[in-house]
Order: C-alpha cells, then structure tokens, then sequence
C-alpha cells in the first residue's frame, strides 16, 4: 500500500488543481445526473485525471467511481481490491462557492477500505492514511500525524445546509457545533480531533466513506452505520450508503450518546 500513497497524493492533488482552474468561472458546466445530484464540468474533469492516473499507476486494478457507470454486482463482486473514487465531494458546495470540496481516492481489498487520501483545493490540504500506518495531514505548514480528541465537551461536525434537528434529533447529550461542507471533510476533522462525531442522515455513496474510513480509523476513531453495524462495500447492487456515523475517541459512550435508527426509503 506505501507504494501507491505518495501517487495517490498527487493525483489528488493534480485533480485539485483541475477543479480550481474551473471554480468560479461564469460557465462551470453544472447540470443535473439521471439520481438528482448534481455534477459540473470540473467533477468530470477531476475524474478523467483520477482515472488516467490510476490506469497508469496499476492498470490491473479496476475503478469505481462516482462520475463513471458502475458495473453490474455479478461483475464486480470477486474484485479482490479496487479504487473507490469521489472526484469531487461536495458537488453542491463548489457550485455555492464555500470551498468545502474534496477529491476522495480509496482502496478497497477484500470489501475493506485500506488507503484513503482525501484533498481539499480550496485550502491545499490533503489527509492520507494506510492500514495500520497511521493518519496524517499535510499543509503549508508540513506533515503531521494526526489523531481524534480525547474526551472533553462533544463537538459535532455539522453540514452547513442540512438542519440541525435532522441529526440532534438522535442525540442523546448536549454538544457544540462546527459546521462545514463535504461529508469527507467532516470525517476528516473528527480524525484531527477538531470535531467528536459527525453524523449524516441521507443519501451517499460508498464513495463518500472509502477514504474517510482508513483516515478515521488510523487516527483512532470508527465509522459505521447508524445502527454501530460495519459499513459494506462492493456487496450489494446499489452503492448507496445508509446513515452513518463517524465516532471520534472510543472513550466517548457512544451507543448512549447516540439513539440508532434506520432511515426510511422515503428519506
């Protein structure tokens, strides 16, 4: 896996690079996919430099990603490993100009996510992880290792759209907030220890938690479904993920702190 992070890096960041040459011009391309979401000239044209990249660095191992079709389940189901790509996530954020975007690149073996590297261009920070190797941020300022904060008054990573009651609703403690767009980031400050928990109610892809995954857990803390279950990927026809939780330190009583649910299909 050490042989393909500093690659992946950056890829990441060369696809970073390809979204801020498209961000905030007059004409961003945004139009709207078959699932409602939106998507833009540069989310395509962070995938095509994602794929390109990765295709040259080991073009034995497929990719699935967002911006791409996704094979039939009977296809893909004995991959034995693969890329897992968001090329951009936080679609909606880059079309409002918040700059809480990222590029998402994971590797999944065995239905497991093993390296993650998640970039935000707007700030030119990338956070990168690999099994068992730790989780790390690199900035202006260096490298650093980082790692989820101990307990002391919950934070909650909160979304800068949805409302607030759509998750304090299953919460059983009081919490402060820092909201911030792109669910990976939102991971990804909980991995720092910026933030205790982030909880997303509503549709993502596993896309949206490849990467964030390894991060998380390699700086100390978990993500699962919204009923504490492992996530899963590459094992059902839809890629779409249920509600999650990423849980910073394991410290936090957290199946207390937190009621569980499951979301409706009518959610």
């Amino acid at each position: 896996m050490q042989q393909f992070l500093e690659p992946c890096i950056e890829l990441a960041e060369q696809a970073g690079l390809a979204i801020m040459a498209i961000y905030r011009q007059p004409d961003i391309g945004k139009q709207v996919k078959s699932d409602d979401t939106p998507v833009t000239k540069a989310d395509l044209a962070a995938n095509a430099v994602l794929v390109a990249g990765l295709q040259e660095l080991a073009s034995d191992i497929p990719i699935m990603s967002e911006e791409t079709p996704i094979p039939p389940l009977a296809d893909r189901k004995h991959w034995p490993r693969y890329w897992l790509l968001d090329p951009m996530d936080g679609t909606g954020e880059f079309i409002l100009e918040s700059g809480d975007f990222a590029v998402n690149i994971a590797l999944v073996e065995n239905n497991r996510p093993v390296l993650g590297v998640i970039h935000w261009p707007a700030k030119n920070i990338t956070y990168y992880a690999a099994y068992q190797q730790g989780a790390f941020k690199k900035s202006a300022q260096g490298v650093e290792r980082i790692s989820v904060a101990q307990p002391d008054g919950l934070t909650l990573a909160v979304s800068r759209r949805q409302k607030l009651e759509a998750v304090s609703q299953y919460l059983n403690t009081t919490f402060d907030t820092v909201p911030l767009g792109s669910c990976s980031l939102k991971a990804c400050i909980v991995a720092e220890g910026k933030a205790d928990c982030f909880m997303r109610i509503g549709p993502t892809g596993e896309w949206d938690t490849g990467a964030s995954q390894v991060i998380v857990e390699e700086a100390g803390g978990s993500i699962t479904d919204a009923e504490f279950n492992p996530l899963t990927y590459n094992q059902r026809e839809s890629t779409e993920n249920p509600d999650f939780i990423v849980m910073g330190h394991p410290d936090w009583e957290w199946q207390k702190m937190i009621s569980p649910h499951q979301r409706s299909h009518h959610d």
